[in-house]
């Protein structure tokens, strides 16, 4: 699979100082809940130690120690937990989560829609103004980021572009077009991945 993140250049940003303590959750997943509470959740959820840098239901094994557990999650119930927007699902894992030594501390997906402002709302209703909001540098009209920094946590909605040959069939991806133009939405917070 090839992605291609939009560049975050010298593009408009604003910020504001209010912070949310909101962030460390998404859909109803915190950052931090252990691994046996997500499977509790997520019967379906196929999780194990990664045998491959290629994060799929088929790279993963739940023989041998490990710190770090992948999940891939793809049946379509468990999907609508996360969102009211189509999840695209490449490799078999639509929503992947990671978990270290036990505990969740990053969460990502796809969506199958064409712009950031398109899911903003939903996301600024439940968790405030946004920390940042950078604007597409091939379209003023469009944003390419937006997220929420608080305490090591982000949650970031961005822009990206997916060539052609990953791009899943039943996508809505207009015929002709290069690119599939996607929102990754992920949480995550770096200093649970060490302690």
């Amino acid at each position: 699979m090839i992605t291609l993140t939009l560049a975050v250049g010298a593009t408009e940003s604003r910020i504001h100082g209010k912070v949310n303590k909101r962030i460390h959750t998404l859909g109803k997943d915190t950052l931090g809940e252990t691994l046996k509470e997500f499977r509790i959740r997520f019967p379906k959820a196929i999780c194990g130690r990664a045998i491959s840098t290629e994060i799929n239901p088929q790279n993963l094994v739940s023989s041998g120690t490990g710190d770090q557990i992948h999940c891939c999650l793809n049946d379509r119930d468990s999907l609508t937990e996360f969102s009211e927007f189509r999840i695209l699902s490449f490799d078999d894992c639509a929503v992947h989560a990671i978990f270290w030594k036990n505990g969740l501390y990053s969460l990502g997906y796809m969506l199958d829609v064409r712009s950031v402002q398109i899911v903003l709302h939903p996301f600024e209703k439940l968790y405030g103004p946004p920390t940042q909001m950078e604007k597409d540098p091939d379209d003023a009209s469009e944003l390419s980021l937006v997220n929420w920094l608080e305490d090591g946590t982000t949650l970031e909605l961005s822009l990206s572009r997916l060539g052609s040959e990953v791009v899943p069939k039943d996508s809505a991806q207009q015929k002709g077009e290069p690119w599939l133009r996607v929102v990754c939405i992920r949480l995550w917070n770096s200093d649970l991945a060490t302690s």
